[in-house]
């Protein structure tokens, strides 16, 4: 049987044995999960380690755990996705979190463009969301969520980083998608001299209005790839997955 993931803030390392406080997680095991001595888990400290561990006890004051095992975690990323998101609804930029999360997103950027729908989010909540999902899907490691920028910060970074980049507007009308990822992979590990794709990419998805032409014509000054996803309109929280998608492949 599966056993259940929890993230949980100290570092493990070589313990043998490990003390939880955390009211909010106390209160998940105790009384959601209804876990008992003797049950096992598996405790996660974002080091890409897992370790499966027994209880020894458990009340709404403090856990103790044994360790019976450390293994270094399977599920991998297969290279990093900054995820730069126009800020959209609540509702709809906490589902690309989650979703995000699940399919291996490994950065959360979000930021202002010029026709962003909200210009502020519950940051603390958002970490939940991620730490939730991580936990769910099996990840070693949970993803970073930063706090929002402007696109100008956004494009800024990336140029500074020197990562590939590309942003996603329906009124392109570019068809050759996946032909222009592999292309780009490929030339990337050209470009590097090793033989390897690069383990970087950032994707900037616009908000629900899209983007406007002056930041259209700012990406095409940054050497931003200007892509479609088809001629489908799609909402932006559809974009994004199905774009990080495409790059996890």
């Amino acid at each position: 049987m599966r056993l259940h993931n929890f993230f949980i803030e100290q570092k493990i390392g070589e313990a043998k044995s490990v003390r939880i406080d955390d009211a909010d997680l106390l209160h998940q095991l105790k009384n959601v999960f209804r876990l008992e001595k003797g049950d096992e888990i598996i405790l996660l400290d974002n080091s890409g380690f897992q370790y499966r561990s027994r209880v020894d006890l458990l009340s709404k004051d403090e856990g103790v755990f044994e360790v019976l095992e450390m293994t270094k975690n399977s599920v991998k990323q297969s290279r990093e996705i900054f995820l730069y998101v126009s800020m959209i609804k609540k509702d709809n930029f906490e589902w690309i979190l989650e979703k995000g999360t699940e399919i291996g997103v490994t950065h959360f950027i979000p930021i202002i463009s010029g026709r962003s729908v909200k210009t502020n989010f519950n940051h603390e909540r958002g970490l939940k969301i991620v730490k939730e999902a991580s936990e769910q899907s099996g990840r070693g490691t949970l993803p970073e969520l930063r706090q929002i920028i402007s696109l100008d910060e956004a494009l800024n970074e990336i140029q500074k980083e020197k990562i590939p980049a590309v942003a996603f507007h329906l009124e392109e009308g570019l068809m050759e998608t996946a032909e222009f990822i592999a292309q780009k992979l490929k030339n990337s590990a050209d470009a590097s001299g090793k033989g390897q794709v690069t383990t970087k990419i950032a994707i900037f998805i616009g908000p629900e209005g899209g983007w406007s032409d002056t930041e259209i014509e700012q990406f095409k000054k940054r050497d931003v790839n200007i892509l479609s996803l088809g001629d489908a309109t799609l909402r932006a929280e559809t974009a994004a997955i199905v774009a990080a998608t495409l790059f996890l492949l």
